[in-house]
This record gives structure tokens, C-alpha cells and sequence, in this order.
């Protein structure tokens, strides 16, 4: 017992040194939480913006209901589905804009609301103003964050010089007062973001938004969504949530903006015609790493059921059953626990890492066609696979794969769970 005690304190100090500090970090900074803030409160308009043009392809297009010649009026009516995805999608980046400043205007103790439409306004001044409409989406969401961020704290920092805010008389309403006591510091930073944008164009012919997307977002978007990028990302999640922390929730201020701009840039391809290429998406996640929750549990749980002979590992696995089909895997993580369990520690970050692996070679092969359906978080398994690749066969065959694996993995593991048991009973 303490051998197994000391490797375990070894093994936690460890963690805690070089990986606890990333998760405090990610979880404490206000202006990367603000990111994720913003991409958590605009998941429902990427969902229903990505079920817009799967309906519109299904009714409205050329290949859906609108083919057959008693239904060609259907074409007509293609905006009812368009619109709504531009609008959510194609404008993803204003949007990230206006929430990241809500949030981080919150947190600063300013008037979210107006935070939010200030950076608006500074947004659209970096903006071609030739082509706003196209402006707006994944391309700009880098854009996106340090406008969002920038401007606020800008504004904040000068909202704090009493000397420069335009005081009114007592008798004025506290309203219009507070946009008199504003102005100033309004002024400045508009100034501050047109000569910026102003300065740039005319010394080099481009936009910001442009030099942004080009210097930083591809480059970034390359690295961290490429196979190793994952793999590293699942890893890194894995081990937090090893640790009691939820590795998934950290590692998104890296992975999100890298899956919407991918989930985008998949959407703007079907919609011309052409086939999604961009293969880190939410549902891979869902698919691959995250089904039934984080390190695949979901294959855990049906390995105790089958090969465990400890009585409370199956039943708290049974009553975990129903939250892990809907990918929730805290109950097990922390009620049987697999958190600081040094015998599931390997296959927890191993089976995620293994199976997110076939599941790249499954996309970029083309036996999967990559998502264009942002997956619904809480959806039972099979049913979310099955919508969020737009019901592709591949993605029920490839979800079946993905338990059977980890079920073969995890199996060894409760094995030697097994049999630690009977020496601790002994």
C-alpha cells in the first residue's frame, strides 16, 4: 500500500507542477475566459445556423426535395434557410466581437451593453468597408478576439481619468449624464482604432483583418488543428481531468476558435457546391475523443459491466449509464473514481488519443466526410453522430468502433483492478 501510495503523491505533485498551473491559468485569466464565454453563449445560433443549411440542402437545393418536378417551387424559397445561416455563421465574427466585450466589460465592473456595441463599432472600423458582408465570418474571428479585448480595455483604462469625462448638473437625467460622462473616452478610442486602420491601409494597401488572418490565424489554426495539435490538446485535456479538473472546458480557449472557424469554413464549402475539408470539428470531438464524455468512458463503464467483479465499481457504473449516453462522464470520473486512480490513468488518456487518431485517418481518407453540422452537446449517442454528420452510415459504423476499441483497452485495466481488489481484501 505504500508503494502504491507513494507513486500515486509522485505522480499528483507531478501534475500539479507542470500541467495544474496551464488549467489555472486558462481558467482564471479574464480575457481568455471572456473568449470562452463568448463561444459558449453563441453555441445555439452555430447550431442552428449549421441545421439552416443542412435544411436548405435537403428542401431547397438542387440534390434535396426541390429535384422532383411537383416540388421545384421548393427552390424559390432557399433565403428562408440561407439567411438564417449567413446571419449566424457568415457574421460569426461580429458576434464573438460583441460578446467577448460583454463579457469582459462585465468583469471589469463597466456596462456590458455598451462595452459590446462599442467594439462593435471599433470592429467595423478595421473592416474593408468595401466588402463588410464578407468580413464578418471565420476569417476575422483572430480579428475578432483582440478588437473584442483591445477596445475595452482601452476604454476602460480611460474611463478611469476623471478629467477627462464631461460632467453634467445633478438635474440632468442619470442617462443622458452618463453619456455625456462617456464621450470623451468614446471619442478616443474610435479615434485610436481609425488611425489604426487608417495608418495600415495606406502604408501597406491592406486590411487588418487581412494581415491578421494571414500572419496569425492560419498559421495558428494549422498547428493547433493538425494531427499532433489534437493529439497533444487530448492529452493535455485527459491528464486535467485525471486531476479533477475539466480538461475539456480548459482546453477549449486553444481548441473552440479553431473548430468554429473549421465548422465555417466547412459550411461556406457545401454551400458553394464544393465538399467540407476541415475535419476538427465539434463532432469529431463527440465522435472520436469525447464519446460518452471525456477518455471515451463510455467503453469503461461496459468493460466493468462485463469483466468487473467488484460489486461498487458496477454499481456506480450502472447509474452512471444514462449521463454517459449523453456524453456526461463526471459520475465516473469522480464517483468511481477514475480521478487520481493510478491503474486507469494510461488507458483514460490513451483510448481518446487512439481512437481521435483513426477517426483523422477515417475523415482524411474520405471514408467519412468531415462535419458541416455543429453536434449538440447532450444528445444521445448514435443520434448526435448520425445528425451532426448529416446521416452519414459511416459515422454510426465508426461510433461502434470507437466503444469496441476502448472496451479492448479498458478491459486489461479493470482486470488488474480486479485483482489489486482481491490483494487489498487478502
Amino acid at each position: 500500500m505504500s508503494n502504491k501510495s507513494n507513486f500515486l503523491d509522485k505522480m499528483t505533485n507531478w501534475f500539479e507542477k507542470w500541467v495544474g498551473p496551464i488549467a489555472e491559468f486558462t481558467n482564471t485569466n479574464i480575457y481568455l475566459t471572456s473568449i470562452s464565454d463568448a463561444f459558449t453563449m453563441q453555441m445555439p445560433l452555430i447550431i442552428v445556423g449549421s441545421f439552416a443549411l443542412l435544411l436548405n440542402i435537403f428542401i431547397c437545393s438542387g440534390t434535396g426535395l426541390a429535384k422532383y418536378e411537383s416540388l421545384a417551387w421548393l427552390a424559390n424559397y432557399g433565403t428562408v434557410f440561407s439567411t438564417i445561416n449567413y446571419a449566424c455563421i457568415s457574421c460569426m465574427a461580429l458576434w464573438s466581437c460583441v460578446l467577448i466585450a460583454y463579457s469582459l466589460g462585465k468583469k471589469k465592473g463597466l456596462k456590458p451593453e455598451f462595452c459590446a456595441v462599442l467594439s462593435a463599432v471599433c470592429f467595423l472600423i478595421l473592416t474593408n468597408q468595401e466588402n463588410i458582408g464578407g468580413n464578418l465570418g471565420a476569417s476575422a474571428l483572430f480579428l475578432s478576439f483582440f478588437v473584442g479585448i483591445l477596445s475595452i480595455c482601452l476604454y476602460g483604462k480611460l474611463m478611469s481619468y476623471e478629467k477627462i469625462k464631461i460632467k453634467m448638473d445633478a438635474s440632468v437625467p442619470p442617462m443622458i449624464a452618463s453619456s455625456f460622462n462617456s464621450l470623451i473616452p468614446v471619442a478616443i478610442t474610435l479615434l485610436l482604432f481609425g488611425l489604426i486602420a487608417g495608418v495600415l491601409y495606406g502604408t501597406t494597401q491592406m486590411y487588418l483583418n487581412d494581415i491578421v488572418y494571414k500572419v496569425i490565424q492560419v498559421p495558428f489554426n494549422q498547428v493547433v488543428g493538425s494531427q499532433l495539435g489534437v493529439s497533444i490538446i487530448i492529452i493535455l485535456s485527459q491528464l486535467l481531468w485525471w486531476m479533477g479538473i475539466h480538461g475539456h472546458m480548459a482546453m477549449n480557449v486553444v481548441a473552440k476558435p479553431v473548430r468554429q472557424a473549421a465548422i465555417a469554413a466547412n459550411m461556406q464549402a457545401v454551400a458553394a457546391g464544393l465538399l467540407p475539408t476541415q475535419w476538427y470539428t465539434l463532432a469529431y470531438v463527440h465522435t472520436f475523443t469525447n464519446l460518452g464524455g471525456g477518455g471515451v468512458v463510455i467503453s469503461l463503464a461496459i468493460a466493468i459491466l462485463l469483466f468487473s467483479k467488484r460489486s461498487d465499481r458496477k454499481d456506480i457504473t450502472k447509474v452512471s449509464m444514462i449521463p454517459l449516453i449523453c456524453g456526461i462522464s463526471e459520475p465516473m470520473v469522480f464517483g468511481l473514481p477514475i480521478m487520481l486512480n493510478p491503474i486507469y490513468i494510461i488507458p483514460f488518456v490513451l483510448t481518446p488519443v487512439i481512437c481521435g487518431n483513426i477517426g483523422y485517418y477515417a475523415l482524411v481518407s474520405g471514408f467519412l466526410t468531415p462535419s458541416y453540422v455543429e453536434s449538440i452537446p447532450g444528445m444521445p449517442m448514435f443520434i448526435q453522430q448520425f445528425l451532426a454528420y448529416s446521416g452519414q452510415w459511416q459515422a454510426i459504423v465508426l461510433t461502434v468502433l470507437v466503444i469496441v476499441i476502448g472496451v479492448i483497452i479498458y478491459t486489461l485495466f479493470v482486470l488488474i483492478d480486479n485483482a489489486q481488489a482481491k490483494k487489498e481484501n487478502q
